[in-house]
């Protein structure tokens, strides 16, 4: 099974994130325009003590086949973004399928796990060394083999059949619109339920992404006032601050002015504060489901990451 990037001729993604999931499958053809079947639950707290779902695999993916009614379709499941690693990589020279073959030698110099313990992948990207100048590097992606092997044996003992494995922070660049090419070089903000990602852009692909600790899940739990919410986003901003900080640091050519906010927690709020405490000169608030001309009432939120798995 392919771990990332490979297109699937498939249209159905599951999320498992903020202690819960989220079911939707499209209609194939040109446009996605069309929701077949979506489903949501919030898991149980004998099933999850904590918003991690890789405590009880075999729970959740019970929990995840009862509560949809059965999933006839195989789905991209995206791996939750503390799970699942990217990184950059120059390797000059070398083909991609040479760069697959030789990356498993430089495993251990970017990854916190031994080449036998890691399933990764790559892709081709540009990378911009300088002012609208880009040369050929690969964004890997990584996780443990164990955690991809425990996934696939409780999906597949709940009857559910996995057309592929995908970080997360991929299916919500794709969700975003990235492959559209808006700007040469944006950032994608997501607001999220239970963790939050920022994303550098450059020419439609990812080259850094920043998990950020912090989400708008209180909302959902037991509702929000003002006050509550304008706290939340004040130090959602101060995060998304420190961490285009630091990737503009290792990416100095890389030069940005124009962002896209997106998610459960996004509000014209957040986008102006964003922009105050940031050097962003525009952030825009967009909705991913219009983007794609999808008309779905998404119920409660969150559904980012199954849409960009569904659009895969």
């Amino acid at each position: 099974m392919a771990l990332l990037f490979k297109k699937k001729n498939l249209s159905a993604g599951l999320s498992l994130e903020g202690g819960a999931f989220r079911l939707l499958t499209l209609s194939d053809g040109e446009g996605y325009g069309s929701v077949l079947k979506s489903a949501c639950g919030r898991f149980p707290k004998e099933i999850l003590r904590s918003d991690d779902i890789c405590e009880n695999f075999d729970a959740v993916f019970k929990f995840v086949a009862e509560e949809s009614g059965g999933i006839s379709t195989p789905v991209n499941l995206g791996l939750p973004v503390t799970e699942s690693l990217l990184r950059v990589v120059d390797m000059p020279g070398l083909s991609l399928a040479e760069a697959k073959q030789a990356f498993k030698f430089e495993v251990e110099n970017y990854f916190p796990f031994s080449e036998s313990d890691c399933a990764y992948d790559l892709a081709e990207i540009d990378y911009p060394v300088g002012e609208n100048v880009s040369e050929k590097r690969f964004l890997v992606a990584a996780a443990r083999k164990a955690l991809l092997e425990n996934i696939t044996r409780a999906a597949a003992s709940h009857g559910i059949r996995l057309a592929s494995l995908e970080p997360s922070q991929i299916a919500l660049e794709r969700a975003a619109g990235a492959e559209y090419g808006f700007d040469d070089a944006c950032v994608y903000i997501y607001a999220g339920v239970g963790r939050s990602v920022v994303i550098l852009s450059w020419k439609g692909c990812g080259i850094f992404y920043g998990n950020i600790a912090s989400g708008f899940g209180k909302m959902t739990e037991r509702g929000a006032n003002d006050d509550e919410y304008a706290a939340m986003a004040a130090s959602f901003s101060r995060e998304v601050r420190s961490s285009l900080q630091f990737a503009m640091s290792r990416s100095r050519a890389f030069t940005v002015k124009t962002a896209y906010l997106f998610g459960f927690g996004a509000s014209r709020q957040l986008s102006d504060m964003l922009a105050d405490l940031t050097s962003l000169e525009n952030v825009t608030l967009i909705d991913v489901m219009k983007l794609h001309g999808i008309c779905f009432e998404a119920d409660g939120g969150g559904w980012e990451t199954a849409l960009g798995l569904a659009l895969r």
